[in-house]
């Protein structure tokens, strides 16, 4: 019996080893491979290097759209100034530093400097070449000649007067004389280059009007109003520029820029032709103001400060 016992107890540590051995070996381990699978058909792989070609071209078209995107204050993308220093909105505006400085030119092509000065050797007296107040060469003229000779006729001959004679040319001489100076301040006054940038604005507003109208005083047509929201834009973003902490105005910037966009797009909507042509006159891309017009906080701070 004892015999017995001693003989399994020392079998016992054999067959739990060999069962050991059988159970590692059973799994079988399948190998790692980091190329395409073998069971890829040749169709299947030649869909999947397509797509990805696809996907590809799709991300860098994006990037190069977003790179030359235009500018949604400036209305056209980097390099492309030569679409506003071409427009006919620039070549009738005027500058503030341009009309102080004296250097405007007028309708004409004439600087007011030269003419104000041919003007001034004459015996006719100061006419200046730019008028503030919104008041255009012909207005100007009944107050500069019309006015003075008829107010030294009242002055001298009285209401009821119709010609003058000889008793009183002496009177009438003086009466000349003193009105001649009222008159010669008169135009100091009027003078644009007195005035200040809502002044120069009112003028600029009046031409855009000349210019962009369909009709005589026209002010309400999508061309005028869209020409006087980009004059204001670029006057608005000019000011922040030199004010960069001028944070009211940045939302005002905005809105104008929203505004600007609902009438380019309803003029659209209305004729083409009208709206295409307007582009080109106010020096703006039509990517400026088609689509979703996003102007973000960090791009305005760019623009602004210049970083």
């Amino acid at each position: 019996m004892l015999a017995r016992t001693a003989l399994q107890a020392s079998r016992a540590p054999l067959a739990v080893a060999s069962t050991s051995r059988v159970t590692l070996s059973a799994p079988q381990q399948r190998a790692f491979s980091a190329s395409a699978p073998a069971q890829e058909s040749r169709g299947k792989r030649k869909t999947r290097l397509v797509r990805k070609a696809n996907l590809d071209k799709k991300a860098q078209l994006v990037r190069e759209h977003e790179q030359t995107r235009p500018d949604p204050v400036l209305g056209y993308a980097q390099g492309n100034e030569d679409l506003w220093n071409k427009s006919l909105l620039k070549q009738i505006l005027l500058r503030r530093e341009d009309v102080w400085a004296g250097n405007a030119q007028s309708a004409s092509g004439t600087s007011s400097t030269a003419s104000a000065e041919a003007v001034d050797a004459d015996t006719h007296g100061y006419t200046p070449e730019l008028f503030n107040f919104g008041l255009d060469s012909e207005t100007a003229h009944q107050l500069s000649d019309v006015l003075p000779a008829t107010s030294a006729l009242r002055s001298t001959l009285g209401d009821q007067a119709t010609s003058v004679g000889s008793v009183m040319f002496s009177r009438f001489e003086d009466a000349t004389r003193a009105e001649q100076e009222k008159r010669d301040t008169l135009m100091r006054i009027i003078d644009l280059r007195n005035a200040d940038s809502k002044g120069i604005e009112v003028e600029n507003t009046r031409r855009i009007v000349e210019a962009f109208g369909r009709v005589p005083g026209d002010t309400a047509s999508p061309e005028v109003q869209a020409a006087i929201l980009t004059m204001r834009i670029r006057s608005l973003s000019a000011h922040l520029i030199s004010l960069p902490r001028d944070i009211q105005n940045r939302q005002a910037l905005r809105l104008m820029i929203s505004r600007r966009t609902r009438v380019l797009k309803y003029l659209r909507k209305v004729s083409v032709t009208r709206y295409e042509d307007v582009l080109d006159k106010i020096g703006v891309e039509p990517r400026a103001v088609e689509g979703e017009v996003i102007i973000t906080k960090d791009e305005l701070r760019t623009m602004i400060r210049g970083q």
